[in-house]
């Protein structure tokens, strides 16, 4: 027996291209994973929001496919999403991390068209490490310190080591010879060169004139990786000099970046704050 069954479907879409190389820097490239809307027939200039994605490591050689599967999760949400393989502290150090943000960003201007990108509506978007990354590259553009790129309209920061001299007050796990903060500055010690891990971090960027984005923080508040107070002193700084920020702690839990950052719940604030008029 046949049996017939009506459904419905929207003819979107999510696919998933690798590999994108947006940068040569003659010894070292570095690429893009882009997961794009698709259409087999585009009945208008649709556009989608972009998140790049700046995956925590930190500051060392990133596992570029590993979070590819949660990733999707914001695709369904109706964003596109692009995450962004950064030079590693071992070969380049700070700031050479937000000069690559600035180089993704002008290669996907150029490919906004193509992939439907909508890049008036670009969120940076960065966990652990590469949540320090994502703020220090807004912080830094807003203040004229950097290759300049065109103004995002927020960033989402989740458990982001955003305080390097806080960082430094955590115990050295047991696998580390140095903090990997040393290698990001080229240091030997953070707690004798306060002055450039001062100038590695966030709070010393923000006042009350400087124009900033809308900021999503994010973070748990038994994090044993990345302190929370990384995130309560952010916040307080932002809030203190007027400046949209909204922090959801999560409470009683002890996990560093992983599955509870794509939960429904989060899932639901990050689409919230993405589609914020």
């Amino acid at each position: 027996m046949v049996k017939k069954i009506n459904v419905s479907c929207d003819s979107l879409e999510w696919l998933y291209s690798q590999d994108w190389e947006y940068h040569d820097y003659g010894d070292c490239k570095r690429h893009l994973q882009v997961i794009f809307p698709y259409r087999r027939q585009w009945s208008n200039d649709e556009k989608f929001p972009l998140i790049l994605f700046i995956p925590g490591s930190v500051w060392y050689k990133q596992e570029m496919y590993n979070d590819i599967t949660k990733l999707t999760k914001l695709a369904e949400r109706g964003f596109a999403v692009v995450s962004m393989e950064y030079r590693e502290s071992t070969i380049a150090k700070f700031p050479a991390q937000v000069e690559d943000v600035s180089n993704a960003i002008d290669f996907l201007l150029g490919k906004a068209e193509q992939f439907h990108f909508d890049m008036n509506r670009v969120f940076l978007m960065g966990n652990s490490s590469g949540g320090h990354i994502a703020m220090m590259a807004v912080l830094l553009n807003a203040n004229g310190l950097c290759k300049p790129f065109p103004k995002v309209q927020g960033v989402i920061c989740e458990c982001g080591s955003t305080d390097l001299l806080v960082c430094a007050k955590a115990p050295l796990e047991p696998w580390m010879k140095k903090r990997p903060s040393a290698d990001l500055l080229g240091v030997d010690c953070i707690e004798t060169n306060e002055k450039l891990a001062r100038a590695a971090s966030c709070q010393m960027y923000i006042n009350e004139e400087v124009a900033l984005p809308r900021i999503l923080l994010l973070h748990s508040d038994n994090d044993p990786i990345v302190s929370v107070e990384n995130s309560r002193i952010l916040h307080d700084k932002l809030e203190s000099t007027n400046h949209k920020v909204y922090y959801y702690e999560l409470q009683n839990n002890d996990a560093h970046c992983g599955p509870i950052y794509f939960c429904n719940q989060v899932l639901d604030i990050i689409e919230n704050f993405i589609n914020e008029k």
